[in-house]
């Protein structure tokens, strides 16, 4: 199990079945508990959906959970929760894929930058050897992430898709 990855301005630390049912249910409790500030993506129906389902998916696999739970970012200057990363399924022949995002007000200070390589380097250890990415075609600051982090165009459909070999 991981407890959390720290960077040099950042630590991630992954939602557990325990920590994203106090989260779900009262985030207050869970910024008290944690000794956090939650700013990072809006938590709009779609994004506390997906953390609802999500809670449920770490209960049903909790042998695999980091390869499909949530990691929060928290920029240690502030205690504030600023974004998240994840993989998105458990590596099938040794390929998954990450997603992440960030509140607006922290783009452009590399904050995602930094969180990515450090989430790279634990795919690598759990023997991840290549990871892919999408990003829509007008999110030029997702691109220059992946870019900045050796990620290689790869095709496009309706989004961009990106590629990143970690052996």
């Amino acid at each position: 199990m991981v407890d959390s990855i720290e960077t040099e301005r950042l630590v991630l630390f992954p939602y557990t079945r325990e920590n994203l049912a106090l989260f779900n249910a009262d985030l207050a409790a869970f910024e008290r508990e944690y000794d956090v500030k939650y700013r990072g993506e809006e938590l709009d129906h779609l994004l506390t959906a997906y953390l609802k389902k999500l809670e449920d998916e770490i209960a049903e696999d909790p042998e695999h959970y980091l390869f499909f739970t949530e990691f929060l970012i928290v920029l240690k200057e502030s205690d504030q929760i600023i974004g998240s990363i994840d993989f998105k399924y458990v590596p099938r022949d040794g390929v998954t894929e990450i997603g992440y995002g960030l509140n607006p007000n922290f783009e452009g200070r590399g904050y995602m930058s930094e969180a990515l390589r450090a989430f790279l380097d634990l795919g690598r250890s759990l023997g991840i050897k290549k990871v892919l990415a999408d990003t829509l075609p007008d999110n030029i600051r997702s691109q220059n992430v992946l870019k900045r982090c050796g990620f290689r165009f790869l095709r496009e459909e309706e989004n961009l898709w990106w590629e990143k070999e970690l052996s």
